[in-house]
Order: structure tokens, then sequence, then C-alpha cells
């Protein structure tokens, strides 16, 4: 009976050995889900801080889907992901703070096998998400009859499709199939947000050409958007069409050329020449106002013009087209001849006001019916998702012309020297790598 005891002893020793060797040897330890948020795949290396202020986003939320290699696939994370300071602290304001990581606030691994599917989006009107498929391998987010205020953002993520624990050991992911380092991200799931509404600015200056330009003659103009003093309700007016619907839909499929893992964006449905960046208007408007501008005024005898001035600041529209935008600028006009009263150069000269005029720009000529946006900038025909439009009016009053110059960029550009002119949601995506 002892001599069993002594066997049996002797085995239990022997597995824990062996146990513990295998472990040594061929354990893999776990690994934290992180993310690099980017809207591009090229990305700024600098120390740069973060305004979130602009877009009003301090989170984004990720519905992650789990293939297992045996099995249903399920759902494996349904939770918003936050930005972190070095000290380990949530960022939830929209202070200048310098980002550490991107991640959630309970730790995530990677499954020992198979792959995960991952969509992200954020802003201020959620989506409805529905996996359209039981295999949760295709998934459609929808926007119904969304209105669009000045402060809206609707950012969505390309999907992050087929990434694994295999994966997770990488240096850096790619992003669209390039071998440069352009096209590439450090290590994370890669998390590229585009726009899917658009962004208008507008500014006015005054500007003549020094031939017009009388020795004793000052002009000023004035946008208008209150009433004047008499009474007249004089109004500079954008009116875009502020509700519609859209429906994004992307699937796991992928082109002979590509390879998993991969970042796909995702199919506009219903996108066509008047169905622009897939959103389908409804009749429902909005008067956004043109603010009063400072007085632009034209100097004397010197090269130059008036300041530029903004007139409507930065924020979003929903994409349409701007053949559908009513448009009116109404502005005085001012022509003010110095008087010279006493050859004394320390007196002012008397100003005197010889002509006075409100004139209006986008109205047909009973005054009262605004034109279209598309009929005075014709080389923007429409408003496009993850643009920035600036329209830039210049007025001048002596020639009573009025020109726009309009320009068009992409949302969150990148500059030649790699430093993103509006840092926000976008900037800085560092990763968990413990």
């Amino acid at each position: 009976m002892k001599k069993y005891f002594i066997i049996a002893a002797a085995a239990v020793v022997a597995m824990a050995a062996c146990s513990k060797t295998e472990i040594d040897e061929n354990a893999v330890p776990d690994k934290k889900i992180g993310f690099e948020v980017a809207n591009y795949a090229r990305q700024t290396k600098a120390e740069l801080g973060l305004t979130n202020a602009e877009d009003q986003i301090f989170s984004f939320h990720t519905l992650a889907n789990q293939f297992p290699k045996i099995g249903t696939p399920v759902v494996f994370m349904d939770v918003d992901v936050f930005p972190w300071t070095a000290a380990g602290v949530k960022i939830e304001t929209g202070t200048d703070v310098e980002i550490d990581k991107w991640a959630t606030v309970e730790d995530y691994y990677w499954p020992k096998t198979g792959h995960i599917n991952f969509y992200s989006y954020a802003g201020s009107e959620a989506p409805t998400v529905g996996n359209s498929a039981a295999d949760k391998k295709t998934v459609t987010f929808t926007y119904t009859d969304a209105v669009i205020d000045k402060d809206s953002n609707i950012l969505v993520a390309e999907a992050a499709l087929h990434y694994a624990r295999e994966d997770s050991a990488r240096e850096t992911y790619p992003v669209d199939g390039g071998e440069s380092a352009s096209n590439h991200v450090t290590t994370g799931v890669p998390t590229l947000f585009h726009h899917q509404l658009a962004k208008i600015t507008v500014d006015v200056e005054a500007r003549t050409t020094d031939a017009k330009k009388s020795a004793n003659t000052i002009w000023k103009v004035q946008v208008l958007s209150v009433e004047d003093e008499s009474g007249n309700d004089y109004a500079s007016t954008i009116v875009p069409i502020k509700k519609g619907s859209l429906a994004l839909t992307v699937d796991d499929s992928k082109e002979a050329s590509q390879s998993y893992p991969l970042t796909k964006n995702w199919t506009r449905t219903n996108e066509s020449a008047t169905n622009i960046s897939g959103w389908v208007p409804s009749t429902d408007t909005e008067t956004i106002a043109l603010s009063d501008s400072d007085v632009l005024t034209i100097p004397v005898n010197t090269t130059g013009n008036g300041t530029q001035s903004e007139i409507l600041a930065l924020r979003s529209v929903m994409p349409q087209l701007t053949e559908n935008v009513a448009f009116t600028l109404v502005y005085r006009v001012q022509a003010i001849h110095m008087v010279d009263d006493d050859d004394d150069a320390t007196t002012p000269d008397v100003e005197n006001v010889f002509l006075q005029e409100i004139r209006t720009v986008g109205v047909t000529g009973n005054g009262d019916t605004a034109k279209s946006i598309g009929d005075l900038t014709s080389t923007i025909p429409s408003w496009q998702a993850n643009k920035k439009i600036t329209y830039h009016i210049i007025i001048d009053p002596v020639s009573e012309k009025v020109t726009f110059d309009p320009a068009v960029e992409d949302y969150d550009p990148i500059d030649a020297d790699g430093v993103r002119d509006d840092i926000n949601i976008n900037e800085n995506g560092i990763v968990p790598t413990v």
C-alpha cells in the first residue's frame, strides 16, 4: 500500500514539472486590444496637444463581432472607447490635452483563436446599427431623418475586418494594401474615421483696384443681417435642407487583390447625382443668418483692401446639391468724401457721406426671392461628405461687382509638412501594447 502511494506522489510531481515546462515554452502572454484612431492612413507622429472642441467628440463606440474557429459568431465588444492621458486619466473635456492612448474602460484581450470584425462610429447623431446577416459579417448603419444643425457630427470609421491575435504583434497594420510607410498605422486596430456631413464657412472682403481709388474718397462695406435704422428687414442668409436619411452598408468580402486583415470603406446606398454622398434629403429647411461683418474699409491712396471678415463660422451641413440651397447677400455701401477743413494736420478731416446704398446679391428683380447658391458658384455643384467648403466673397463697391471664390478641401487635411490643420478626434491615436 505504501509502495503505491510513493508511485502516485512521484507521478504528481512529474506532471507538475511537465506542465510548467509547457507553459514557459509555448504559452503566449495575453494581449490587450487597442485602437489607432485617425482619419487618414498617413499620420503625424508629432507631439501635439488635442482639442476635441470642434467635433465635440470625446469617445467613439465600437461594435466587434468575434468569429471563432468552431462555433457561432457572437458579439464580442459593444462598448465606448475613450482617450486617456499618460497618467491614466480619461479625457472628457474640450481643453488642450495630450492623448497617450485610446482604450476601453475595461480591458479586452484578443481571443486565442478566430478573428474579429470591428465597426466604429462617433458623433452627436448615433445611428441605428444592425447585423443584417445571420453570421454577423454584414452590418448596416442607418440614419433616418437626421436633423443636422451647426454642431452636428457623424463620423463612421472604415470597417476593420479579420483582425486576430496573431496580427496584434505587428509593428504596423496595412490600411490600403500599399507597402510604403504612409499606408500603415502603428500597432492597434486601424480606426479610420470619415465625416458623413459637409462643413461650410463664409468670409467676405472689400476689394477694388488701385486705379479706381480716389485720392479723397473712402469706401466702406458692411454685410447686413439685421434691420436697418428705419426698421427695414435686410437679411443675408443661406437656406439649406437640414433633414435627411442615410444608409451605410459593409460586408466581409474582399477583392482578389486584397488580403486579410484589411480596412474597408462603407457603401453608401442611394448614392447618385441627386442623392449626394448617399443622403436622401427631405423638404425640411433651415435659415442660417449670415452675421453682420465688421465695416470693411477700402483705404485711400494705399495699396491693399478691406480686411477679410468671417460672416459664417465653420458649421455642419447635410450633403446636398447646392442648386437647392437658397442664398441672399445684402450689404450696405458708403462712399465718404474727405473734406480738408483747415489744413491743420493735427485736426481730423471731415467725413462727408455722399453715397449710401443697400445692395443685394442672389435675389431676383423684385428683391424678395433668393437665388440658388449653385447658380452663383457653379464650380461647386454639391456639398459632399467629409469636405470642407469655404466661400470667399469679394465685394467691389466701386464697380458694384461681387465675386465668389469658393474652395473645397478634405475635412481635417494633412499639410505637406505632415501636420494636420484641425486637430481633433482623428489625431494622435496611440495604442496600449501591454
